[in-house]
This record gives C-alpha cells, structure tokens and sequence, in this order.
C-alpha cells in the first residue's frame, strides 16, 4: 500500500466558544470529533455531474460518510448513488486504519495558531478571542467582529448573578437573554468600531503581533482564557464569572493552561460531571484526577438511573 500523506491537529471551535475539534486527516479523507470518542468521517469526492451528461464538473468536495467509534466500528449513511462508493470506502478504511493507531494520543497539538482579538476601546487590552485559523491566508475568511457567547438557539447559559438580580433569562421576546446582556458587556469594551487585531502564536507560547497596525503587547496581558477576567466593575466581573463556570468542561480541553487555572477549573467543571464525561479525553493534562475520576463515576452513575 502506497503510504499517505497524514495531518493530525486541533482547532478551537470559536465564537461562541465550545471547546476544540479534533481532526485527523489523509490525503482522500478526514475524521472529525469535538469529544474523542464519535468521529464523523468524511471522504473527499468528485462532485456528482447529477443525471445528465452535460452538466459541468465542480470539482472535489469533503461528503460525509459516517460515524466512526473504537467500539462500535463505521455507521456508514446513505450515499448518493453517483458517488464513486467503491473508492469512497477504501479512503475512509484507510484513514480509520491510521487513526485507530494514533486514538491514544489524543488530544492532538493545538493548530490554529493566528487569533483575532477583541481591544478594548481605550486601552488596547485584549478582551475576547473572536477567532483563529491555521493558516495567514484564511484570516480573510475568518473575520469576526461581534463576540458571541452562546448560539441563537442554545438557552442554556444562566447567570447565577442574573438569577440573584431577578432577571429572566426568557423575558417573552428573547430566551437567551442572559447571553445577549453578556455579549453587549464584551462588545462595549471593544466600542463602536470593535477595535481587534490579528496575533500569532509562538512556539514559546508568547502572541506577537502579525499586522504593523496591531498593537504590541506583552506576554502577560493576554487572558490564559478566551475572555478577560479583568474587569473594574464587580457586577461585570461576576457575569464573567458565571460564563466560565458555564464552559468550564470545555475550556479544560485548552492547550497552555496555568496549573492554578486549570485546578480551578476542574473544581468548577466537575459540577457538570456528565460534560466531564464527554470530553475528559481531550485534556492535554489533568491537575487532580481523583476529583475528575469521581465526577466520571458520577455521570455513569446518572447515565445508569435513566435506563
């Protein structure tokens, strides 16, 4: 067999932030997965001319063709009959192949390597990460301006703070309101403009900027998190506060996290032990594995009762 050509790397699933995307990749395929554990296959394809002879060819595109898990095997999904399925099915047993050698490396090395940053207004601090690519020349496709905290139809954010003040997270018009007061808090730092520039990422781990118009920063300003915890106002820093308990399961799946956050963290997210569950395989490190283990057992435990 020919060898191929093979690519594994991690991406921040960015704005709004949900954790980091494993993907393993060939030279015909590529497996995608947010948790470790269920891969979604996807195999590069001629794109089908439909029934007619004449319709012009568009080239190759990524299909998706299954689901994948070490235990279960491939749960392939219907394929468009124009599909060259016998070529499709080798290219996704050749990338299966070569990933089931590579499962216990997980989470693989962090890729996206140029960020777009939130400014605050004054004083150029960097206040949210908006988003980030692999690449200089994808920047174009990935500008971002408004920070989001939460999809449209994701309700599930609730502001302890909020809850104390007597707001509604559903005020009859909009049912995500406490993400949508969180998202004009960010966004006001920025100001009218939304002030953002691009950094890169070092090998050392420091940001440099990557325009001559960015501003230079040093090391230490940037958040070890996708959002500052420096505010001067302590109902905005609680409201912060309340958004990182939220994701805390998915922000221990960050690479070049302190010791001290990443205990903090696991403290938090255990409170969520089913979403600890999920994604413990994609942590680079674990500060206190007994708390994390005793969080695992408690959502096999819960995962059990419902049955």
């Amino acid at each position: 067999m020919v060898s191929q050509k093979i690519s594994a790397f991690s991406i921040r699933r960015l704005n709004p932030f949900n954790g980091v995307l494993q993907v393993f990749s060939t030279e015909n395929a590529r497996a995608l997965s947010s948790n470790g554990v269920v891969w979604e296959i996807q195999v590069l394809s001629d794109t089908p001319q439909g029934l007619w002879a004449n319709m012009p060819f568009n080239g190759k595109e990524f299909y998706t063709f299954g689901r994948w898990t070490i235990d279960s095997g491939l749960q392939q999904v219907p394929v468009n009959p124009l599909f060259n399925v016998r070529d499709m099915i080798a290219s996704a047993e050749q990338l299966i192949t070569a990933l089931s050698q590579v499962i216990d490396d997980l989470p693989f090395p962090m890729a996206d390597i140029y960020e777009l940053w939130l400014l605050d207004e004054q004083s150029l601090a960097p206040v949210a990460l908006l988003t980030s690519c692999r690449k200089a020349v994808e920047m174009s496709r990935c500008d971002s301006t408004k920070w989001i905290a939460a999809e449209r139809g994701d309700f599930s954010f609730i502001s302890a703070r909020l809850v104390e003040r007597e707001q509604p997270n559903d005020d009859g018009y909009n049912p995500r309101v406490h993400a949508s007061i969180l998202e004009a808090l960010i966004r006001h730092r920025g100001g009218q403009h939304h002030r953002r520039a691009w950094f890169k990422h070092s090998p050392d781990g420091t940001l440099s900027p990557y325009h001559e118009s960015a501003p230079v920063l040093v090391p230490w300003t940037f958040p070890e998190l996708p959002v500052t915890e420096d505010w001067e106002d302590e109902e905005a820093r609680r409201l912060v506060a309340d958004y990182i308990a939220w994701r805390a399961p998915q922000l221990l799946q960050l690479h070049g996290l302190g010791p001290v956050t990443r205990e903090r963290l696991e403290r938090i997210a255990v409170t969520q032990a089913e979403a600890v569950e999920r994604l413990w395989r994609l942590y680079p490190e674990i500060h206190n594995k007994d708390l994390l283990n005793s969080a695992r057992v408690e959502a096999k435990i819960r995962s059990s009762n419902r049955k």
